[in-house]
């Protein structure tokens, strides 16, 4: 199991403002106390964590505290050093709380009320996954990204995410909320990808995202209910099609509950990727944290694993690329996901 890496802050900076709990350390994680004390366990120990029956899914807030301002004030956050790119964040509080940062990243941070302004100094996020993300109205809400592969390299984060619905399964209602919209917007999203059917309305009949005019909306409809990857096997061309085609991302993909289908889509995704059996098996029943109606267990994945098994591979990410080719899944579209999502 990962072990939180607690690291010291500079002297120096607890005389200035701080990006952190009041200087005291840099390293932030964004998991509550119960998802960390079961990704501190073994994978197979989500029933003593949660059942997917409560919403137990959306992270821990970095909190941030400033030296030299007073509230309100603006964050400014940003992965480089010289604040390009950065992000805001209005608080009315002392601390500020800032949700959906990546895993493992380093941040640089200063916050500004009228005419004072902080320093520049640094936090991190702890290197513990999955990284879920707070989107309002919406369960179980992760990025793809963040994991180890075979080869020593990572899936890259921002660039592929998972979640639950967005509008209702029987009509174009929202279920996300403005205050969701706004923090899924700020990922950039250019195409949703709606795993629902559509033969009996489970979709909404929607034809556009609830997401907004400027995002794609993508229709392949995955039926659920026994082995899904069997059940849907004619569909995963039409799904690697869209994957592989690089202007669809960022991108988020989805059924109702994010769970059973939408977890299908993502083991396969991430162990074609050579992310191993066990960080796969962690991240389907991380599921168990939303809410879901009921208990997922390992032995779903299982299945997954068993079916893939049958095309044969010395590892697993071989067998989900030979599986894939056999139901007509086009080889440029495999490089291509591979190549979109692996960090170089």
């Amino acid at each position: 199991m990962k072990k939180l890496l607690l690291v010291m802050i500079a002297a120096a900076l607890v005389l200035l403002s701080a990006c952190g709990n009041g200087g005291k350390d840099t390293v932030r994680d964004i998991h509550t106390e119960v998802q960390l004390n079961y990704l501190n366990d073994a994978y197979t120990s989500v029933t003593k964590y949660a059942k997917g029956t409560e919403e137990l899914s959306v992270p821990k807030p970095v909190e941030l505290k400033f030296k030299g301002v007073s509230a309100p004030f603006t964050v400014y956050v940003s992965e480089n050093e010289d604040m390009s790119g950065a992000r805001e964040y209005a608080s009315d509080t002392e601390t500020a709380e800032i949700y959906n940062l990546k895993t493992g990243t380093k941040y640089y941070c200063y916050a500004a009320s009228g005419d004072k302004k902080t320093k520049v100094t640094a936090f991190e996020t702890a290197d513990t996954l999955p990284r879920n993300l707070y989107i309002d109205g919406v369960t179980n809400v992760r990025d793809v990204g963040g994991w180890k592969t075979a080869s020593g390299q990572r899936v890259k984060q921002g660039v592929a995410f998972r979640s639950g619905k967005f509008n209702a399964d029987d009509s174009a209602d929202k279920v996300i909320t403005d205050k969701g919209l706004e923090a899924i917007r700020e990922l950039g999203i250019k195409t949703e990808i709606d795993l629902r059917t559509t033969d009996d309305g489970e979709n909404g009949n929607i034809t556009e995202s609830p997401l907004g005019s400027d995002v794609r909306y993508v229709s392949i409809p995955l039926h659920s209910g026994g082995n899904i990857i069997l059940l849907n096997k004619e569909s995963l061309k039409d799904l690697f099609a869209v994957l592989g085609q690089e202007e669809n991302y960022p991108l988020v993909f989805h059924c109702s509950i994010g769970t059973d289908r939408t977890g299908m889509v993502a083991f396969l995704i991430n162990g074609l990727l050579g992310v191993s059996g066990e960080d796969l098996f962690r991240d389907f029943l991380f599921s168990n944290f939303g809410n879901i109606g009921s208990m997922r267990t390992q032995s779903i994945i299982q299945t997954y694993m068993d079916t893939v098994d049958l095309a044969g591979g010395k590892t697993l990410s071989e067998k989900i690329e030979n599986y894939l080719i056999s139901v007509g899944v086009a080889a440029e579209d495999i490089a291509a996901v591979r190549r979109i999502m692996t960090e170089q």
